[in-house]
Formats: structure tokens, C-alpha cells, sequence
């Protein structure tokens, strides 16, 4: 038996993450348990009845085209629509597991309730509840996985005892048919919320959106063509220089692009949705409503101020004074927060930014918002970093390779005292984002640093192999400069991991092909017509997938 063979690591979650985590650390040599507390793999992408439950609805579609999504090794079949529906990414994720005999390592049916210490402070502890019983067993190391969507922020408003109707949270949403012939008021404009809408509005009798703040729309195709397709690697560095050295010009930039191509797409906007001032796109990640705006356009959908307080038993107030009465529910589209429940406050310690302007939440100390820095030898939760890579699906892999560099000693970490003092200026860095928008994404990290140290610790060699700048990249351009071009301006796929030898990660021999075979897709399929383009999706389609 090998040394890492004797190492046991728990894994919990059967999400993307949590599969490819179970894949690598088994191809490099440790032994892996993965527990799953649905009976099926998928994460959110596996729709459950169960309130308590996150998942996406049967109508959602993907925001990223399946192009730029997919596992490194094991490429999405063509068969699939230009953007995926959930029981796609489900299937999908299954074949992924069965082709690689994962599930023989996962535990379904099991809610791991706690991870904590072993007496001696050498090892882990992880209870787990299975039929009704509850069990421990003994780990060397943990990797939670429990997705970043797991923790519903559900917010308590003045009044709120007052209201005989119903609240529930978009976790809880699984059916609009329970609302029917109801007046009904949505909070919060995202992605959740362009699921929920649409959904809505043929069977109740009212619908309201009400949102504090600006939003920003963007359609999925741009000029005929899957709008994250206009994403290369090339790109993404070059967007990532200037966020490291000019950050106040990348802000600018971003956001003046952004705003030009959400008025282009969609022509004069009314002041009356209060879609401007749009977030800045560096500071929030956009939601998807690509289907509610017809719906403000043609005054089927009306949009209020943010939702203060509740003044009766079905009258609401909003903001700038508007009261609305007989509502009987209201939909809580408020979104999620990391989900550190499992683990002791010893585990996962918080602290705030040394400044004395934030007054934003307590942080988690995660060295790259990964890594107890007392533990990081042992323990990682991939649950605390939602913005920060180019697409979490794809990124799955290269992260699940860069814990497992760590945790084989071929990727060392910084000594404790250098991960504590690098975790207060990275929530020195969240405060000074969150003076500028309140509202920002506190599990944010600096992408061109998390990117650069996850390509590094996973051994993806692209660094240094696509840019002119290093020899490797001149003799790379030299011998296959088809593909050193399609790697750099084409179709960003998670395929281009896997090309380069390190010595750090497995190859994989269908790479070249793989990434072929998207761009050559990509090239005869797009840009469509606009009469071809298979988007937004037809009434029946939708109650097709309500369906399925």
C-alpha cells in the first residue's frame, strides 16, 4: 500500500466540485469517501422537491453556454442545447461519475451534521446521519464541498408579524402552480429572480419585482452568437493586468462596456424600472433576467422600490412610500451565504477588516478563501469563494488539482503567521470595495492572484506556454500554432488544462481534439440569424421543462 493510500480524506458534496475533488485526490493516491445527502449526484443542477433544498428550477437555463462549461477530460456530448437545462447538467454529471466509477466512493442518502477534531488534535472527526442513524468515522483530511448556494439569506423586515399572507424564500420555490390567482411580490432582481418571474406570471394575478438597487440586463446571445463566447484566455489576462495594476481603470472600463452593450441590447431603458445606476460589474456579479424585461416593457410586470416594512395583514410598503395591498405572498429572491454550520468556530474563525469604516459582516479567515490557516494542511471548504473564477463549473478541476498539489507537499503553503497577515489585507482589500458598493460580494477575491496561484498549484502550464513572452511559449506557438492560437482566442474551455505535461496533474490524450472540435463547432454554428437563434425559449418549451 502507497503513503497516500493510507491517508483517508472525507469529501462532502456530489456537486461539480465535490466530484472532481473525489476524482483527483483518487488519482493521486488518497483514499476518498464522498457523502452526499440527496440520493443522486448534480449539487444544485439535481432538482428536489425539498424546500430546504437548493436547486435549480426545471425552467432555468445555464447563463454560460455549455461551450465554456464541462469537466477537463470528459467533454460535453453535442447533443446538448447551446445553453443547458438543469436535468442536462444532471445527466451530464452522472454519466461523468459512472464513466469514471466514482460512485463506488459516494455515500448517498448521508447529511455529514459535523466535522470537528479527534481528542489528540491529530486527525478528523465526521458525524454522519444515514437512515435515521448517526455514525462517526475518522479522517485525515476534509474537503467540504457544499456548494456556495447552500445557506438561504432570508431577511426579517419591520412588521413583518403583521402579514397573514405567505413568505418563502426562492430556495423554498419549487412550483408557481401554489400561487395561483395571487398577487404576488418579488424582492430582488437576479438570476433567481428571471427563473421565478417568468414562471409566475401566467397564473398569478399580480406580480411586482421590488429591488433597492440598480440591476444590470444582458442578453445571452450578442449578434447571433453565445455572448461568453466573446471571452478568451488572452483576454482574461489582459483583464487581469489591469486589474492588479489599475484598478480604478479596470473598474471604469468594465462598467462602461458593460452599460454600452445593456443599452444596445436593449434600447432606451424606463427610469421607471431603475435599472441605473448599474452595479459595477467588478464589484457584483450580474444576475440573468434576460425574460423579465419584455416583461417591464410591455407594463405586465411593475417594478417597485425595495420592500421596508409590512403595515397590515396583506399591505406592504416599499421604500418611497408606496403601500400595495392584498398581497398574499411575497418571494423572497435575497440569495445565499456560505454555509460554515458544519464546522466549529475553531475550524473556520472570523474576524472583521482592521478599519474602522467597515461595517459590514464578520469574514471568515480563509487563506485564499480556502484554507484554515490552523488547518490547512488538512482542510479545505470550497464554499467561500463565489467570485473569482471564470466559470465554477470548468474551474472545478483546476481547483480539486491545486488541494491535491497542497495536500501531497508538492505546493506549499506560506508558514501560518504569513497566511494570518495575508488574510487581513485581503479583508482590508473587502472594505475598501465595500466603501465603494455596500452591497459587494464579501467572498470576493483579486482574480488575477486566486487564478495565478490556482494554475500554479494545479500544474496547468498554460502561464507560461501561452504567452509570447517566455521560451516555452515560442517553441509552443513553434510546434502546434493551430492550437497555441485556438488556446488563446478561441472558445475558452476547461480542455486546455489538461494539454500541458508539469508533472503536477494528469494529461489527457483528447485534449487537442477536444478543443478542435469546440472552436471548429463554434465556427460553423455561429453567428445564427435572428429567426434561428433558439432563444428566449417558446411557451411550451417552458411548461415542456416544468415537466421534465
Amino acid at each position: 500500500m502507497g503513503r497516500l493510500e493510507r491517508v483517508r480524506v472525507a469529501v462532502v458534496g456530489a456537486g461539480p466540485t465535490g466530484l472532481t475533488m473525489l476524482k483527483a485526490l483518487r488519482e493521486d493516491g488518497f483514499s476518498v469517501t464522498l457523502y452526499e445527502r440527496r440520493h443522486n449526484v448534480g449539487g444544485l443542477w439535481a432538482f428536489s422537491e425539498d424546500p430546504v433544498y437548493t436547486s435549480a428550477l426545471p425552467v432555468t437555463r445555464a447563463n454560460l453556454s455549455k461551450f465554456t462549461c464541462g469537466f477537463s477530460d470528459f467533454p460535453l456530448p453535442d447533443k446538448y442545447p447551446n445553453y443547458m437545462r438543469p436535468h442536462e447538467f444532471q445527466e451530464y454529471q452522472q454519466a461523468f461519475a459512472t464513466h469514471f466509477d466514482l460512485l463506488r466512493d459516494i455515500v448517498f442518502g448521508a447529511s455529514v451534521k459535523q466535522v470537528r477534531r479527534n481528542a489528540d488534535d491529530n486527525g478528523w472527526l465526521v458525524d454522519i446521519e444515514k437512515d435515521g442513524k448517526t455514525e462517526t468515522s475518522g479522517f485525515d483530511r476534509i474537503a467540504i464541498c457544499n456548494g456556495y448556494q447552500t445557506k438561504a439569506n432570508i431577511p426579517i423586515f419591520e412588521g413583518q408579524g403583521l402579514f397573514t399572507g405567505q413568505i418563502i424564500h426562492s430556495q423554498a420555490f419549487k412550483d408557481p402552480e401554489p400561487l395561483r390567482g395571487k398577487k404576488v411580490v418579488v424582492v430582488g432582481l437576479s438570476s433567481t429572480a428571471g427563473d421565478i418571474i417568468p414562471a409566475l406570471m401566467p397564473v398569478a394575478s399580480r406580480v411586482y419585482v421590488s429591488h433597492r438597487r440598480g440591476a444590470t440586463p444582458f442578453k445571452r446571445y450578442h449578434k447571433g452568437t453565445p455572448a461568453d463566447l466573446a471571452i478568451t484566455w488572452r483576454r482574461r489576462q489582459m483583464s487581469q493586468i489591469l486589474q492588479r495594476y489599475t484598478p480604478n481603470l479596470a473598474r471604469w472600463v468594465s462598467d462602461k462596456a458593460v452599460g454600452f452593450m445593456a443599452r444596445r441590447a436593449w434600447g432606451k431603458l424606463d427610469p421607471a424600472w431603475r435599472l441605473e445606476p448599474f452595479p459595477s460589474i467588478t464589484l457584483t456579479l450580474p444576475g440573468s433576467f434576460e425574460l423579465v424585461m419584455p416583461l417591464l416593457q410591455d407594463g405586465s410586470l411593475t417594478s417597485l422600490h425595495g420592500l421596508t416594512r409590512f403595515v397590515g395583514p396583506k399591505a406592504v410598503e416599499f421604500a418611497d412610500g408606496t403601500v400595495v395591498d392584498d398581497v398574499d405572498a411575497v418571494v423572497l429572491c435575497t440569495g445565499y451565504s456560505a454555509d460554515f454550520s458544519i464546522t466549529p468556530q475553531a475550524v473556520v474563525e472570523t474576524s472583521k477588516p482592521p478599519d474602522a469604516k467597515y461595517n459590514g459582516p464578520p469574514l471568515p479567515r480563509l487563506y485564499l478563501n480556502l484554507f484554515p490557516p490552523a488547518y490547512a494542511d488538512s482542510c479545505v471548504l470550497l464554499s467561500y469563494c463565489a467570485f473569482g473564477k471564470n466559470n465554477g463549473f470548468s474551474f472545478a478541476d483546476i481547483t480539486a488539482w491545486a488541494v491535491s498539489s497542497v495536500w501531497r507537499g508538492i505546493e506549499p503553503l506560506p508558514a501560518r503567521a504569513d497566511m494570518e497577515k495575508h488574510i487581513d489585507a485581503h479583508q482590508r482589500w473587502i472594505a475598501s470595495r465595500r466603501a465603494i458598493d455596500p452591497a459587494c460580494d464579501v467572498s470576493a477575491v483579486k482574480q488575477w492572484e486566486f487564478q495565478q496561484w490556482l494554475h500554479k498549484a494545479a500544474g496547468t502550464g498554460m502561464a507560461e506556454n501561452l504567452s509570447l513572452f517566455t521560451w516555452k511559449g515560442w517553441k509552443f506557438w513553434w510546434a502546434d500554432r493551430k492550437l497555441f492560437n485556438l488556446m488563446n482566442h478561441g472558445v475558452e474551455t476547461a480542455h486546455a488544462f489538461r494539454v500541458f505535461k508539469t508533472g503536477r496533474r494528469k494529461t489527457w490524450a483528447g485534449a487537442r481534439d477536444a478543443i478542435i472540435h469546440a472552436n471548429e463547432v463554434v465556427s460553423k454554428t455561429f453567428p445564427m440569424k435572428e429567426d434561428e437563434i433558439p432563444w428566449p425559449p417558446r411557451v411550451s418549451e417552458r411548461v415542456e421543462a416544468k415537466v421534465v
